[in-house]
């Protein structure tokens, strides 16, 4: 499945867009995701699909935000909640379920390389979730 949704068609990306076409090194991160996916553990009969969130380039760094998501929004990737200022009033929305999102959502800032800054933000009912499934470990699952 992964080379069906997400390799071929971002191995044709990457040799094709003048932008990518002169490195020799890059690396897509994928997540593995299904239906009834929870803190990274899979259901063997769920639907599954790989989804890319970030492409990093050697000699360059990470794929700025909106340059990922005009050259690989396109394919099975995370969907955008939110551009703008990060500020605590969308934290806490994230936090209150107002975008929903099952687990939280990961802001990205910055135009490209060493510039890119992210930080992962989870919702109070995964929160509650994962004390439910891990107890004590809840923690090692968090933010």
């Amino acid at each position: 499945m992964f080379l069906a949704s997400v390799a071929d068609p971002l191995d044709a990306i990457l040799r094709d867009h003048a932008n990518y076409a002169a490195f020799t090194t890059v690396k897509a991160f994928t997540e593995f995701v299904g239906t009834n996916s929870f803190a990274g553990a899979h259901k063997p009969d769920d639907p599954e699909q790989t989804r890319l969130f970030d492409v990093w380039v050697d000699g360059y760094g990470f794929i700025g935000p909106q340059q990922f998501v005009a050259d690989f929004g396109h394919l099975p990737s995370p969907r955008v909640v939110y551009t703008g200022k990060l500020t605590g009033t969308f934290l806490e929305a994230v936090r209150v379920g107002r975008y929903g999102v099952a687990e939280g959502v990961v802001c990205k800032g910055g135009t490209g390389g060493v510039d890119v800054w992210m930080v992962k933000v989870k919702t109070y009912a995964y929160l509650e979730r994962l004390k439910e499934s891990f107890g004590a470990r809840w923690e090692d699952y968090w933010e």
